[in-house]
């Protein structure tokens, strides 16, 4: 064809329908422009290629400066061709991380593929434990049932295991988190944290730590501990203190510590997260309440309600780290500035953030590396080894 192609046809078209001839020249104008518009279009598109699973505010909490430090070892050849020709198979795969090449596999991929392929001249696994030695190299969903004397009905858990969890060997951290209303179990299951905690745990971006999910029991209605009290005793405050906490760390191998705990929740479930993280400053280190339904919708609490009512201690809160947050167009935010404006006339330390989005799983759903960043930001990127006597 070449550049003179359409001049060409602009002529042909112009004898054929008597257009004219002073009309070619804006007719040319317009049409280079469309071409060089759609050219400039094809490149911005291509550049601006993010991953799926982080937004712009999120990826910038993250740790990129040492995510090549941290990384897995290099695949051989072959299996890197292999990966690369599976996703290219896969015409709606996922995108990989912007800071990545192409071609790197994801936590699934790994450990899907046998050890040996796996292994390098020093063969290492995700915290530098060889590879034949994880006994788990990816996470586990597990669901336990708690029978309750505080609530009216059994509560199921879901527990989220690092992977290459070794409770023989090593101690991890643990994140609990609370839903909101919208669920009676498995809220933060919707939002995709199984996918994405395993994916950043074995690139390296999170350190490993536990992951425990209570459900709640709405079913018992007007004596649901967990939507008809406020905290104290024989609310929901004392089934997670009393009951919940002992079975978590009976059971797995946990650091049991303040500094090896972090608590956060959505909605109702962020109330009673700053509610216990605030009544019980010795058990927890971190504490997040996103979208939080600290004041506006509560029932039988007076006007001047804070949640600093809950709080032991004033100058322990000051040690904490704490983050509010809250959609732009949620109902919530009032509640968020409220807590916050509370905790800064007693000189509290806190993070305040307003996002994109409503009182919503997609709003929540859009933060959630943002949280799980936020809450391990203090924990080291390798397990804890377990003292031997």
């Amino acid at each position: 064809m070449g550049r003179s192609w359409l001049p060409k046809q602009l002529v042909l078209y112009a004898r054929r329908w008597h257009t004219p001839f002073v009309l070619l020249i804006p007719l040319s104008v317009i049409a280079g422009l469309a071409m060089v518009g759609g050219f400039a279009l094809n490149l911005v598109q291509a550049q601006s290629v993010r991953p799926l699973f982080l937004s712009a505010s999120a990826s910038s909490l993250l740790p990129s400066a040492n995510i090549k430090a941290s990384l897995p070892p290099r695949l051989p050849l072959a299996a890197q061709r292999a990966a690369k020709a599976s996703a290219m198979s896969k015409t709606a795969a996922p995108l990989a991380p912007a800071q990545l090449p192409s071609s790197q596999p994801t936590a699934a991929q790994l450990a899907q593929q046998p050890a040996a392929e796996l292994a390098s001249p020093t063969p290492q696994s995700l915290w530098g434990v060889q590879q034949a030695t994880c006994p788990n190299p990816s996470s586990q969903l597990l669901t336990e049932t708690i029978e309750s004397r505080v609530t009216v009905v059994p509560i199921v858990v879901h527990l989220l295991l690092p992977p290459c969890y070794d409770p023989a060997h090593y101690a991890y951290p643990t994140l609990y988190l609370i839903h909101g209303t919208a669920y009676e179990q498995g809220g933060w299951l919707v939002h995709g944290i199984v996918e994405l905690s395993e994916l950043q745990m074995g690139l390296g971006m999170l350190p490993p730590f536990i992951i425990v999910m209570p459900g709640a029991d709405m079913r018992a209605g007007t004596a649901s501990r967990y939507s008809w009290t406020n905290g104290g005793d024989q609310s929901y405050d004392a089934f997670f203190v009393q009951e919940l906490m002992p079975f978590v760390e009976e059971r797995f191998s946990t650091w049991r510590t303040r500094e090896g705990r972090a608590i956060g929740g959505i909605s109702r479930g962020g109330y009673w997260s700053v509610e216990i993280g605030f009544a019980h400053p010795d058990l927890f280190d971190t504490i997040g309440g996103h979208s939080p339904s600290v004041h506006s919708m509560l029932v039988g609490v007076p006007p001047d309600f804070s949640m600093l009512y809950w709080a032991q201690s004033i100058e322990a809160l000051r040690q904490k780290r704490i983050w509010i947050d809250a959609g732009d167009r949620d109902w919530a935010r009032v509640d968020a500035r409220k807590l916050a404006d509370d905790l800064a006339a007693q000189n509290i330390p806190f993070q305040l953030s307003f996002g994109d989005g409503n009182h919503e799983d997609a709003y929540w759903t859009s933060r959630l590396a943002e949280y799980l960043a936020f809450y391990s930001a203090t924990w080291p990127r390798q397990p804890r080894p377990i003292a031997t006597p």
